[in-house]
């Protein structure tokens, strides 16, 4: 019996066993189904927030309010729906992202410079959105407050023309508006020209990728299916220990190195199909991984990674139940900070430091550069190198300890 027989057998177990070998690798299918069917909208990519409008006020200002986010730009991304009391209803329901309510006397109390109170309810039952929609009505209020403070005198002027009975002279309205230029006149230095400007350039065709939203969660779900699938080979180890079957392997003529590194191929073939496997749904879903080369070399150092932690880990414990609390919490730890269930622009800044201290950040960042712009493998060369590094390291660490538990495990 050598190192091929024992491999031979390790893979075998998974054919004999297709339904749970099957539950295996649907999990991160599944997940993944599961973001494309959540962010993803009907055209596959563009994500639509829905808001209500609860309006009691329908003042002028909130009339403005409501007009400028109607606008074709931003209805692309945000659906407005004006709604009444029953809006409250329809938020219980998880009908809407978010409920925005104006109160009554909101515009009257505003030009008064009487404070005000914008309200925002946001669907508990969902993550993403509603965040997004606090975040602008935080912007509104920002924007309303500033200009209140900037222009007080000419809202009080503006107030009293609303609430008088009679048309304003047109000497008023110059006045009114002569004031109001002059300000934004002094304002110049900070407004004009403004500190940002965006430039439109248009990509050659060639280079223009419509990706779907599963490009977002696939690559990360895709190393997540690699962790779990390693830490599954892995358990045959820690299972040929308890159950005395090391024993009768290593009585036949076979070494305690052919055996580690048997098991160590076993666990790497096991995290490469898996991983080819996810890299097959997301290009039949739709997702440009970006060119061969580079694709199968962050795929490989990846799942060499991936096998050499579980290695590691499993030489570390005793028991297989120490094992998969301690793996499946160092899992789920490595893709909640390392971007596998949301893209790594949207992370908060300070853990983006801490996220690099993980192989799932350095995997799906590679992922995200050969997506991008389909760059060549010299662009990644940076994340395979520290993927190849951390796969090396693990294993070595691993290997070693794994030969003193073989050992161990023989002598008892």
């Amino acid at each position: 019996m050598g190192i091929l027989s024992i491999l031979r057998k390790d893979l075998l177990r998974y054919l004999r066993n297709p339904i749970r070998t099957a539950l295996l690798f649907s999990i991160p299918l599944m997940m993944a189904v599961f973001f494309g069917a959540v962010f993803g909208g009907e055209d596959g990519g563009a994500v639509k927030i829905h808001v209500l409008v609860w309006d009691e006020d329908a003042g002028l200002i909130t009339r403005f309010l409501s007009g400028a986010a109607n606008n074709p730009e931003m209805s692309q991304h945000l659906d407005l729906e004006l709604v009444g009391p029953e809006g409250v209803d329809m938020m219980e329901k998880g009908e809407a992202s978010a409920l925005l309510h104006f109160p009554k006397n909101f515009t009257n109390d505003y030009l008064d410079g009487r404070p005000v109170t914008l309200e925002i309810l946001k669907n508990p039952a969902e993550t993403f959105l509603p965040v997004v929609a606090e975040e602008g009505a935080g912007i509104i209020a920002e924007f309303l407050s500033e200009t209140s403070m900037i222009f007080r005198p000419e809202l009080i002027q503006l107030r009293r023309m609303i609430s008088s009975d009679r048309l304003p002279t047109s000497v008023d309205v110059s006045l009114m508006a002569g004031e109001a230029i002059e300000k934004l006149h002094s304002l110049d230095q900070w407004l004009f020209p403004p500190l940002i400007s965006f430039e439109e350039e248009k990509a050659p065709e060639e280079e223009v990728k419509a990706q779907s939203i599963l490009a977002f969660f696939v690559p990360g779900l895709a190393m997540m299916g690699a962790l779990f699938l390693a830490q599954n080979a892995t358990r045959d180890i820690l299972s040929d220990r308890e159950s005395g079957r090391l024993k009768q392997l290593l009585t036949a003529p076979i070494s305690s190195s052919e055996y580690i590194i048997a098991k160590n191929l076993s666990v790497v073939a096991i995290s490469l199909v898996g991983f080819f496997i996810m890299i097959a749904f997301g290009a039949f879903a739709g997702v440009q991984w970006g060119p061969a080369l580079p694709v199968a070399a962050i795929v490989l150092t990846a799942s060499l990674v991936a096998s050499g932690t579980m290695i590691f880990i499993m030489s570390l414990v005793r028991t297989r139940a120490q094992a998969e609390t301690f793996s499946t919490v160092l899992i789920i730890l490595w893709c909640l900070v390392g971007g596998a269930f949301f893209p790594l622009s949207a992370m908060p800044k300070f853990l983006l430091p801490i996220s690099r201290f993980t192989p799932v950040y350095w995997a799906v960042d590679a992922f995200g550069k050969t997506m991008a712009a389909g760059q060549k493998i010299s662009a990644i060369l940076p994340n395979l190198g520290i993927l190849l590094g951390l796969g090396i390291l693990f294993f070595i660490c691993g290997t070693v300890a794994l030969r003193r538990r073989v050992l161990g495990g023989i002598n008892r």
